[in-house]
């Protein structure tokens, strides 16, 4: 049993706590909230498909397994993590500090993935992307957390065409609320 507490927590949102792994530098675990179990087994439902597909996992966190811990099972990812080792903070800390624009390219370069590799997104939120920070340049940005496809009836998930549109239209959405930063990814 992997002991978690309060000193390696990394974040804590509505549905889940994250806490960076205390044996293995590179992870972090996952823990729901009671309640929201039923979403966690559709995420990792979508990470099963995501990963029969053989896509490319480098603006995703990959999932790695389960584990238990003292507070509840935990679901294990790769840790997104800035070049001093600390974990990355998040897009939306970035959207509140100085010269945002050079998100514009990263961000940029984050949309093109999600087409490329047919990632469907809940929701593209800034709290739900970590930058990666190297010595002060923004040099990624990773979708860490709300993946799945939301559809009673998934047709996104079979077929390109109708996934690259529903990634398009999430993606308007996303960056309309950039705008209120003063960000302009154009």
């Amino acid at each position: 049993m992997i002991i978690l507490n309060d000193d390696i927590i990394i974040g804590k949102g509505t549905h889940r706590a994250c806490y960076r792994h205390p044996d293995i530098d590179k992870l972090c675990i996952k823990v729901s909230h009671e309640g929201f179990l039923h979403e966690q087994a559709q995420e990792l439902a979508y990470y099963q498909r995501l990963n029969n597909r053989n896509i490319q996992w480098d603006l995703l966190t990959r999932y790695r397994g389960v584990v238990e811990t003292n507070i509840g099972t935990g679901y294990v990812f790769d840790l997104v993590a800035d070049s001093d080792n600390q974990p990355s903070k998040t897009l939306e800390y970035y959207l509140n500090q100085p010269n945002i624009e050079l998100l514009a390219g990263p961000l940029l370069n984050l949309k093109d993935y999600l087409i490329q590799n047919l990632v469907i997104t809940k929701e593209i939120k800034a709290r739900n992307i970590a930058c990666i920070n190297n010595n002060g340049v923004i040099e990624s940005c990773v979708i860490v957390d709300d993946i799945g496809n939301t559809e009673f009836i998934p047709f996104s998930d079979y077929f390109s065409l109708l996934a690259k549109r529903k990634i398009n239209r999430k993606w308007r959405r996303f960056e309309s609320s950039l705008h209120e930063f003063g960000l302009s990814l154009k």
